[in-house]
C-alpha cells in the first residue's frame, strides 16, 4: 500500500476523532478508540496533536474556524447594507443558523457526524468542552447578541440572554439525535430538510424575541460588557 502523506494522516486522525467525540463526548472518548478508527499508532496522535485536549482543539478549529470567519464577514456586510439601521430579527437569526446547518449537511456519512458533533458540543456539560467552544466562538456570540439588542431595544438584557441560549438548546436537541424528532412526529418533522428546519426555527425564535419581557428588572438590560458596534 502507498505510504500516507503527513496531511493524509492528520486528516484520518481528525475524521476519526470527530466521530468519536460526536458519539461519546470529550470525557467518554478515548485515544485508543480514535487510534483504532484512524488506523494509526498512539505515538502518531501525540506527535501531531500532543494530547486528547489538543486533538479536540484541532477538531474544533477545522470545523468552526471557517464558520467563525463566515459569520463575522456576513454580519459586516449586512451592517453596511443596513446603513445604520437595526437588522431585522429574521435576518439576524437566519444568518446565525444557516452556516451551522449547512455545515451539518456535508456529504454523508460525514454530515451526520458533524451534525451530532455540533449537538454534542452544545449540550455537553464538560467544562473543557465548553471553555474550548466558548474561546472559539465568543466573539461571534457577542456580535449576534449586540445586533439582537439593537433589533429589540426594549427587551431587558436578561431576556435577551435567556432567549439566545434557548435557540442553542433547541439546536442541540435536533442535532444530537436528528432521527428522534422525525420518529416522534411520525415523519412530519424531518431535520434533514434543512430549509424547513431553518424556516421553522427563524419563525419560532423571531417571535420569541418580540414577545413581552419576562424579567421585571428592566434596567438590567444594559450589559456592562457591551462592545460598541460589536
Amino acid at each position: 500500500m502507498p505510504k500516507l502523506s503527513e496531511q493524509s494522516r492528520k486528516t484520518r486522525i481528525l475524521d476519526a476523532a470527530e466521530k468519536v467525540f460526536a458519539d461519546l463526548g470529550f470525557e467518554g472518548a478515548s485515544l485508543r478508540q480514535i487510534v483504532h478508527g484512524a488506523d494509526v499508532n498512539l505515538a502518531t496522535v501525540y506527535y501531531y496533536f500532543g494530547s486528547k485536549e489538543g486533538l479536540m482543539a484541532a477538531v474544533f478549529k477545522r470545523r468552526f474556524g471557517p464558520l467563525r470567519s463566515e459569520h463575522l464577514d456576513t454580519l459586516q456586510q449586512l451592517d453596511q447594507e443596513a446603513q445604520g439601521r437595526p437588522l431585522p430579527m429574521e435576518k439576524i437569526l437566519e444568518t446565525m443558523l444557516r452556516p451551522a446547518l449547512r455545515l451539518a449537511t456535508v456529504a454523508a456519512p460525514q454530515g451526520r457526524t458533524v451534525m451530532r458533533l455540533i449537538g454534542r458540543i452544545a449540550s455537553d456539560p464538560n467544562p473543557q468542552t465548553q471553555e474550548l467552544f466558548r474561546s472559539q466562538l465568543q466573539d461571534v456570540r457577542e456580535a449576534y447578541v449586540a445586533r439582537i439588542r439593537r433589533s429589540v431595544p426594549e427587551l431587558p438584557e436578561a431576556d435577551i440572554q435567556w432567549r439566545f441560549e434557548f435557540i442553542w438548546g433547541a439546536f442541540a436537541f435536533v442535532l444530537c439525535n436528528p432521527t428522534k424528532l422525525e420518529r416522534i412526529t411520525d415523519g412530519m418533522c424531518n431535520p434533514s430538510d434543512i430549509n424547513t428546519l431553518l424556516a421553522q426555527m427563524v419563525a419560532c425564535f423571531s417571535a420569541g424575541f418580540r414577545a413581552p419581557a419576562a424579567s421585571k428588572d428592566n434596567p438590567s438590560r444594559r450589559s456592562p460588557r457591551r462592545r460598541p458596534n460589536a
